[in-house]
């Protein structure tokens, strides 16, 4: 089973439209996203019995994840809305079918306050601490009997073994090639461990570096972190390549990504599509040292120009 060393996180939402005329007992639903092997979605329903409105999130396990007994822990900050704020909610479920848990309730008498015209903006980040009972499929094997046959080293992260050839790890990245074809004593090793590494997160690198498609919203940040750390430019431009074309990921999380790793074809299209100053305070982070003098300099440019 694979083991899962760091939090998993995504961003869910949904605007329900036209909600004061919704009937009572009647359920709208958000569209379905597949995060982390679950289907997830938002609902919003008016209950007749104390004309409550309940936005829900439910969710079921994929059906390509192996194992029927599973189990999860998440919590999950929002404040997508402003008279309702909250952090840190914890939730554990678990079990065989899928579930539904109640986010927040609403009185109807009190709905107008929430509304920007007659809709209602939800949106929930959603923290995964730990999955039992999951094993995500994989485009490539890289512990079993034909890896092992064609491989010279052997990659240890957390408990998983990856079976990989020194000449095609160090053709595709820097570090490894030092590592491997330089005159450490690694180089002599045939079993190496990756410390702090995320087996998950090495298996969707690996797979990347050996042509499969193993990019999504779920995955691409993973990888470029390692991408990042390996120096393997190969994955790097995938991975932009993928933010750039098709990732549903908030600008907020792309223009840091392009900045953390140094994409300037993907910060220059984040810029490019900023058009009020309202868009450029949604980048500024939280921490402000995470952008450069020459970052915040291209930000206040574009504020300027956009007054």
């Amino acid at each position: 089973m694979t083991e899962m060393r760091e939090e998993k996180k995504f961003v869910i939402k949904h605007v329900f439209e036209n909600v004061t005329k919704l009937q009572n007992d009647k359920v709208v639903y958000g569209n379905e996203e597949k995060h982390f092997g679950i289907f997830w979605k938002l609902r919003f329903c008016r209950r007749v019995f104390d004309d409550i409105l309940c936005v829900c999130l439910e969710f079921r396990k994929s059906e390509d994840v192996v194992g029927s007994e599973w189990s999860i822990e998440f919590e999950v900050d929002s404040d997508f809305y402003k008279p309702h704020v909250f952090r840190n909610k914890k939730y554990l479920i678990s079990g065989t079918s899928e579930k539904v848990i109640c986010m927040v309730q609403i009185n109807y008498s009190n709905l107008q306050q929430y509304l920007i015209n007659v809709s209602l903006e939800a949106e929930f980040q959603v923290i995964i601490k730990k999955m039992t009972g999951f094993e995500i499929p994989k485009f490539r094997i890289f512990d079993d009997d034909v890896a092992k046959k064609f491989s010279d080293v052997c990659l240890m992260a957390g408990n998983q073994k990856f079976y990989v050839s020194k000449l095609f790890m160090a053709s595709h990245s820097t570090y490894f090639e030092s590592l491997f074809l330089g005159n450490f004593e690694e180089s002599k090793k045939s079993e190496i461990e990756l410390k702090n590494i995320d087996p998950e997160d090495l298996q969707k690198f690996l797979e990347v570096l050996y042509g499969e498609s193993a990019i999504d919203d779920d995955t691409v940040k993973g990888i470029l972190k390692l991408a990042d750390m390996y120096d393997a430019k190969t994955a790097i431009r995938r991975c932009e390549e993928f933010l750039l074309e098709k990732s549903k990921k908030s600008m907020k999380i792309k223009f840091t990504c392009a900045v953390r790793y140094k994409l300037d074809a993907l910060k220059k299209k984040c810029l490019s599509e900023l058009k009020t100053t309202a868009e450029i305070r949604e980048l500024v982070p939280e921490n402000a040292h995470d952008f450069g003098p020459d970052v915040w300099k291209e930000l206040f440019l574009k504020a300027y120009s956009a007054l």
